[in-house]
C-alpha cells in the first residue's frame, strides 16, 4: 500500500467584493447641519408605551398650537379691517391769544387759561369767558388750581421769569392774594420752578431753586379768613387788581422747607452709639453710618480700577445736588380705606412724600411743626421709604393709599403706605428705562376690598407701554401694549389716563393725531378728530385738561398759517376744543357705573364671610 502524499495545506483567502473607493472628502456643511441636530433626536427612542404617549401629546400641541395661529391670525384680520370710531369735537372756544397751559377745576364748572399776559377763566358748561386778569410781560406757563370753597376758587401760576403767584377767583372776580418770591431786588430772588396746591387748598408746596440748590417750601392758606375777605370784597364791588397792586389778604404761613438729600460720604462716627445718637428718629436715610472718608475713597478706587471698562468716563463722579422727582399730597388713613378706592377721603392732607432723582428713597413729612423746631430749620421726614435701585417715575392712587414708584433695572414697586408694606414688587421686561406710570381705575365692587387688583400703566422712553395687574406678592401680570393706529408717525408723546372711563388711556402722536386705547384688550377704542384747518398745538407737549365731571377734553389747536402769515401774530387762529368722550357710543362700555359708598359695616361682614370660607375649606 503507498502511502499518500501530503499536500500543503489550503489557508482560507477573504477578498473583498466590493473594489475599496477612496472615500469622499469631508463636507463642513454636512458638520454644521449634524451639529445642528436636535440632541433629544439622537437618543433612542423610548419604548413602548411611552412612544405612543409621546406621539399623542405631540399632536395635541400641535393642534392646538395650530389653533393658537389661527385665532391670531383671524384677529388680527379684524382688527384691520375694524372701522375705528371718529369722535368730533362738540364746541370750539376761540383764543385772543395762544394758551400755554390750562387746568379744570375740581366740580367742572371752570376753566383756567394762562397765556403770555395773564390769564382768563372761561365757564366748562356755556365756554365763556368770565373774568381776566392781564399784565405786561408776564408770561404764564404753569397753572393749578383747586375749590376753595363754595363759588371760590384757588389758582396757582409760574411765569417765565420764575414768579409764582397766588389768586383767588371769585363772584366773577380775580385777586391777586399772594407773591411768593417776592422780593424787593430782582437780583436778590429765588427762581420758582413748580407750584403744587392740595385738594381744598389748605396747603401749597413750592420748588426753589437758587445757585444750583433746590428745596421746597411748604406753606398752610388761611382758607377760613381768605373766604371771609373774598366775601367783603365782593359786597364792596372790588374791580380787578391791575397787577402790580397785592389785595389786603391774611398773610401765609410757612410750615416746612424740605432740602435735597446729601450724597452719601464718609463721616467722623467711630461707634455704633454715635450713629445711633445721630441717626435720632430718622432711620432708613442711610446717611449716618462709620464708613470714615478714607474708606470711602479707597473702596471707591478699588471700584473704578476693577469695573474700568464698564464704566463711561464721568459716570463715578456724584452729583452735587439731587433735583425734586415728584411730590404727593397724602391723605389721611387707617389700615384700610372705607372709600371705593377712587374718590378722596374728607379732610385736608396729613402728609407729603417726596422724592428726588439720583436716590433711592421715598421720603414722607408731616404736615404740623413740632413744638421744638423751627421753620428755618431743616425739615426731618418722619418716614423713610427704601428701595432696592435709584427711582426714576412715580404715580399715586386717587386715595392716595397706594403709591408705585418705577426703579431703575425695569423694577416697580406698589407701596401700601397704610400698612407700610411693598404691595407689590415685580420686573418688567423692557428694553428702555422707564418714562411715567399711571393709576388706571376700574370698577373696585367687582373686586375684593382687602386684596384689590391695582392696575398701573407704564411708558418707558422708547414708546413702550405695559399694563400691570398687581395682586399682594407675587399675584402680578405684565401685558404689552402694541395697539396703535395705522397713521401714527413713531412713539406717542403724551399718554393720559382717563379716570371716568374704565381702563382707557389717551395717547398723543407727534403728527397730531389723538386716540382713546382700551388697556384691557388692547385696543383703539375712538379717534379724535381736529377741524381740516387746525392741527394739534405744540403736538411735542399737547396743551390740554381733562374736565372729570363732565367728562370733556379741553385741547388747543392752532389754524394752518399761509406763508404770508405771521406765526407770532396775536390771535391767529388758536382755538380751544372740546371733546365729549363720555357721550360717545364708543365709550359706552368703559363709563364707570353708578357708585354706592362701602360701610364699614359691610367690609367687616364681607372680610368674616371669606374667612369663615377659608376655615371651612382648609378643614375639608
Amino acid at each position: 500500500m503507498k502511502p499518500k502524499k501530503l499536500g500543503r495545506a489550503k489557508m482560507p483567502v477573504y477578498t473583498r467584493k466590493v473594489p475599496t473607493g477612496i472615500p469622499e472628502p469631508w463636507d463642513s456643511e454636512d458638520s454644521a447641519d449634524e451639529e445642528r441636530v436636535d440632541p433629544d433626536l439622537l437618543h433612542d427612542s423610548l419604548p413602548q408605551p411611552f412612544r405612543m404617549i409621546g406621539k399623542v401629546l405631540d399632536g395635541v400641541l400641535d393642534r392646538a398650537w395650530g389653533v393658537i395661529s389661527d385665532r391670531e391670525a383671524a384677529r388680527v384680520t379684524e382688527r384691520s379691517r375694524r372701522k375705528i370710531p371718529q369722535v368730533e369735537f362738540s364746541d370750539e372756544v376761540k383764543l385772543p391769544v395762544k394758551a400755554n397751559c390750562l387746568a379744570c377745576t375740581d366740580d367742572g364748572k371752570y376753566v383756567f387759561v394762562g397765556f403770555s399776559c395773564g390769564i382768563s377763566v372761561i365757564s366748562a358748561v356755556g365756554h365763556v369767558r368770565t373774568a381776566t386778569w392781564e399784565q405786561d410781560r408776564v408770561e404764564i406757563i404753569s397753572i393749578h388750581c383747586t375749590c376753595l370753597g363754595e363759588m371760590a376758587y384757588l389758582i396757582a401760576t409760574v411765569d417765565d421769569m420764575g414768579v409764582s403767584r397766588v389768586f383767588a377767583y371769585y363772584a366773577d372776580y380775580i385777586y391777586l392774594i399772594k407773591l411768593i418770591n417776592e422780593t424787593k431786588e430782582r437780583n436778590k430772588r429765588n427762581n420758582c420752578t413748580k407750584i403744587e396746591l392740595s385738594e381744598g387748598g389748605d396747603y401749597a408746596a413750592v420748588l426753589i431753586d437758587c445757585n444750583g440748590d433746590s428745596w421746597i417750601e411748604m406753606y398752610r392758606f388761611p382758607k377760613v379768613s381768605w373766604l371771609k375777605e373774598l366775601e367783603a370784597a365782593s359786597c364792596n364791588q372790588v374791580t380787578n387788581m391791575s397787577g402790580t397792586e397785592v389785595a389786603k389778604f391774611s398773610p401765609v404761613v410757612i410750615l416746612l422747607k424740605i432740602k435735597a438729600p446729601d450724597m452719601l460720604s464718609g463721616t467722623s462716627l467711630k461707634c455704633p452709639f454715635e450713629v445711633l445718637q445721630k441717626t435720632a428718629s430718622v432711620i432708613g436715610s442711610g446717611l449716618n453710618h462709620m464708613i470714615s472718608a478714607q474708606q470711602w475713597a479707597e473702596q471707591r478706587a478699588i471700584f473704578k480700577s476693577v469695573h474700568s471698562k464698564y464704566l463711561d468716563t464721568g459716570t463715578c463722579e456724584m452729583k452735587a445736588k439731587a433735583r425734586l422727582g415728584s411730590l404727593f399730597f397724602l391723605l389721611p388713613g387707617g389700615l384700610c380705606t372705607f372709600t371705593d378706592g377712587t374718590r378722596s377721603l374728607q379732610g385736608p392732607p396729613s402728609a407729603v412724600c417726596v422724592w428726588w432723582r439720583g436716590d433711592h428713597n421715598l421720603y414722607q413729612y408731616l404736615l404740623h411743626k413740632r413744638a421744638k423746631e423751627k421753620t428755618e430749620d431743616e425739615a426731618k421726614p418722619s418716614v423713610v421709604w427704601p428701595n432696592a435701585q435709584e427711582i426714576v417715575c412715580s404715580a399715586i392712587s386717587r386715595c392716595t393709599r397706594h403709591i408705585a414708584l418705577g426703579l431703575m433695572g425695569g423694577l416697580v414697586t406698589v407701596w401700601d403706605r397704610c400698612l407700610g408694606l411693598p404691595w407689590s414688587v415685580l420686573s418688567v421686561s423692557a428694553d428702555s428705562p422707564f418714562n411715567k406710570l399711571h393709576f388706571l381705575d376700574c370698577l373696585p365692587f367687582s373686586q375684593d376690598p382687602f386684596f384689590p387688583k391695582i392696575h398701573v400703566l407704564v411708558t418707558c422712553k422708547n414708546a413702550d407701554c405695559h399694563v400691570i395687574t398687581a395682586g399682594r406678592g407675587m399675584d402680578f401680570q405684565v401685558m404689552q401694549l402694541c395697539g396703535r393706529p395705522a397713521d401714527a408717525e413713531g412713539p406717542p408723546t403724551e399718554v393720559l389716563s382717563v379716570h371716568f372711563l374704565q381702563m382707557l388711556v389717551l395717547l398723543m402722536y407727534r403728527n397730531g393725531t389723538i386716540v382713546l386705547l382700551d388697556t384691557s384688550d388692547d385696543t383703539v377704542v375712538a379717534t379724535l378728530v381736529l377741524p381740516p384747518s387746525h392741527c394739534l398745538a405744540t403736538p411735542w407737549s399737547p396743551v390740554y385738561t381733562l374736565d372729570p365731571v363732565n367728562q370733556n377734553l379741553f385741547v388747543r389747536a392752532d389754524r394752518y398759517l399761509c406763508p404770508e402769515e405771521d406765526q407770532d401774530e396775536e390771535g391767529s387762529g388758536s382755538s380751544l376744543y372740546v371733546f365729549s368722550l363720555g357721550t360717545t357710543s364708543a365709550s359706552e362700555p368703559q363709563r364707570e357705573a353708578p357708585r354706592k359708598l362701602r360701610t364699614l359695616e359691610d367690609m367687616c361682614n364681607q372680610y368674616l364671610k371669606e374667612r369663615l370660607v377659608g376655615q371651612v375649606t382648609g378643614c375639608t
